[in-house]
């Protein structure tokens, strides 16, 4: 695969993993903030580890496609 289309898929994954967190983020701190009265605070220290774990994941997915996938790949 040449070095255009590893960057074509690399920008598509980053896209796709980053709106998948704010999809997360959104449904979490929704979800969260109808069971605790609106209480901001509240709902930002319950939702903080999901957020953090779907941030982990997302990164870790990104770097194991960019390193794992795509270096092995040779797809045209």
């Amino acid at each position: 695969m040449n070095t255009e289309g590893k960057t074509k898929r690399l920008n598509l994954m980053r896209y796709w993993l980053f709106g998948t967190f704010v999809i997360v983020f959104a449904a979490i701190t929704t979800y969260i903030g109808l069971f605790t009265n609106r209480d901001a605070l509240r709902a930002v220290r319950v939702g903080l580890p999901i957020w953090g774990i779907t941030g982990i994941l997302c990164i870790a997915i990104y770097y194991g496609y960019k390193f794992l996938y795509l270096k092995r790949a040779n797809i045209e």
